[in-house]
């Protein structure tokens, strides 16, 4: 076997396969026999059946089969001894550019072509200045938190008349272009929470009403979220969208939480006996772990512009036409060359920044150890436990996840997590940063839409 290498340009190769039958035939001659003991010809037992019979039958599929096997395992082979950094798999160049006979075998060529990974260059320095915002945690803030906790630990109670922060357990019923309930529409009860509307005209009428109460409302100014307003109306996500009609809303029930008074009994049951012992040092307590908070999202926000930009810079080069073949022939469905060009620049803008990541790894020689994914899942599980005040011991966190890392799908996402995390602490610690404070709803807004 004979392998030729010819570089096209410094994105694509073609690698030409020589086979004589010195390579394949006694593979072949084997699979035959093997063959033989488990063919099913009728007027034959198995096992008996002629190796001609095998051969004039099924000679060409198996010639073709183990001539491909000899090519995969010498086409990798040659791939990995030479250090070819290749793009997805090597794909026929075309039928046309095969040379042989399959119906008198002897001598074979075959071409394939490589798409080659761009050589990326990385250094990360303090001349490299990249965006960092933080959550401004200010009094507002820690005025919502305390509230919040205090409202926690609350009683339920039913007011008489619907407030601000209330919830009203209403009845919906589909109203017909004349304002009257329509006959097989939608009905279904459901649970309003007042403080989440964001149409300031529908919040205010729901304040102010009692029980048994009516008024109208458009369904889409309760909550934007479809699949939220799916539930609240028991339809489907999709009947959401061709929804039109105005509803009657009945207050059924009114339910109000009574906030916990802010003293030491409420900073016991938040942090445990004399852990805070006044207002003052709650309020510090609620700050720090904002700030903490505050800052995951802050990493979060962090990467995703810093893989941005940095890929901006680099802007590594990608064997565009490759690729789109590559996509077309590997896809599990039929794809069209029209959906191939409108979801490459998606697919093209993340394998650019898995290539630079993958430099990062390898070149900062960064590494995430089994341990490193043992206690991060262990305090996931102890977090989540504690919330419900169930403390585990390490023993138990420890078996639980263990299992939890038995899940490959599961493993492989926590291991993704933990290498941005690293790469995130490493450009921090070797870039210059420009931190910005920015009010929560302004933090946010650019979470959610840069």
């Amino acid at each position: 076997m004979n392998i030729e290498r010819n570089d096209l340009d410094a994105l694509n190769a073609e690698l030409s396969i020589s086979i004589a039958p010195a390579d394949y035939s006694e593979r072949v001659e084997n699979a035959i026999k093997k063959y033989r003991k488990s063919a099913q010809i009728p007027g034959f037992r198995p096992g008996h059946v002629p190796a001609s019979l095998v051969k004039q039958r099924f000679g060409k599929s198996i010639l073709a089969e183990e001539i491909n096997q000899v090519i995969q395992d010498n086409l990798y082979k040659y791939i990995s001894e030479n250090k070819i950094e290749i793009l997805g798999s090597p794909i026929p160049t075309g039928e046309n550019d095969e040379v042989g006979n399959w119906d008198n075998p002897g001598d074979f060529k075959f071409r394939y072509h490589l798409g080659l990974a761009p050589q990326i260059n990385i250094d990360l320095n303090n001349a490299l200045t990249f965006d960092y915002f933080k959550v401004k945690v200010d009094d507002t803030l820690i005025d919502r938190q305390v509230k919040d906790l205090a409202r926690r630990y609350g009683k339920m109670s039913e007011p008489e008349m619907s407030a601000g922060e209330d919830m009203i357990i209403a009845k919906f019923e589909e109203l017909d272009t004349n304002g009257d309930v329509k006959v097989g529409g939608i009905q279904h009860q459901s649970t309003v929470s007042v403080e989440f509307i964001k149409d300031e005209t529908t919040k205010n009428k729901l304040i102010g009403l009692k029980k048994e109460d009516q008024i109208t409302v458009d369904p889409h100014m309760l909550s934007t979220n479809h699949e939220d307003l799916a539930q609240m109306l028991n339809i489907s996500h999709d009947a959401v969208h061709h929804l039109e009609s105005q509803f009657r809303l009945t207050v059924v029930e009114l339910k109000r939480i009574d906030p916990h008074e802010v003293n030491q009994e409420l900073f016991d049951k938040l942090f445990g006996p004399d852990e805070i012992k006044s207002e003052s040092e709650l309020r510090e307590r609620v700050k720090a772990d904002l700030e903490k908070m505050f800052s995951r999202d802050s990493d979060y926000l962090f990467k995703r512009e810093f893989a941005r930009k940095y890929t901006e810079m680099i802007d590594p080069q990608l064997p565009d036409s490759f690729l789109k073949k590559y996509i077309a022939l590997t896809n599990e469905k039929p794809v069209t060359p029209e959906m191939v060009e409108h979801d490459y620049p998606y697919y093209a803008a993340q394998l650019r920044w898995e290539l630079i990541e993958g430099k990062i790894i390898r070149q900062y020689e960064i590494r995430v150890s089994p341990d490193d994914a043992l206690n991060h899942v262990k305090q996931i599980l102890a977090s989540r436990y504690a919330q419900y005040g169930l403390p585990m011991e390490d023993e138990m966190l420890t078996e639980f996840a263990k299992k939890s890392l038995a899940n490959k799908e599961e493993a492989k996402n926590v291991y993704d997590f933990l290498y941005e995390e690293k790469i995130v602490d490493l450009v921090k610690q070797n870039c210059s940063l420009n931190v910005t404070e920015l009010p929560y709803e302004e933090f946010v807004h650019k979470v959610q839409h840069q």
